[in-house]
């Protein structure tokens, strides 16, 4: 039953960073607006250099506007961007979404 609330840290599990994936992808497909939004806010509160490739993915892929920006921002700062585009997730963005790469050219900082 949907409560309009995320789950507490505690039952997040092993794995707190896909379950909000999951469940953003769950409110992207029955247009749940609100927890989208705190899915997003979750995810980017706990965004790292390690972390930032997937959630962009995760962004472009449940078309999360808000959260898709502040993961190409993040990129944007040049000592983060440095070490970032070394981590296999950044691979795995690119190979997936290829346009990703024109909007980080686009972005002053990258």
């Amino acid at each position: 039953m949907y409560t309009d609330t995320l789950p507490g840290d505690d039952e997040l599990g092993d794995s707190p960073y896909e379950v909000m994936w999951h469940l953003l992808a769950a409110a992207d497909g029955y247009a749940l607006g609100r927890l989208k939004l705190m899915c997003a806010r979750k995810l980017w509160d706990d965004v790292s250099i390690d972390t930032v490739a997937a959630t962009l993915a995760c962004a472009e892929m449940y078309s999360c506007l808000e959260l898709k920006n502040k993961c190409i921002d993040f990129f944007a700062m040049e000592k983060k961007f440095r070490k970032a585009v070394l981590t296999d997730g950044f691979v795995q963005l690119v190979q997936q979404f290829p346009s990703i790469i024109s909007e980080l050219r686009e972005r002053p900082g990258t």
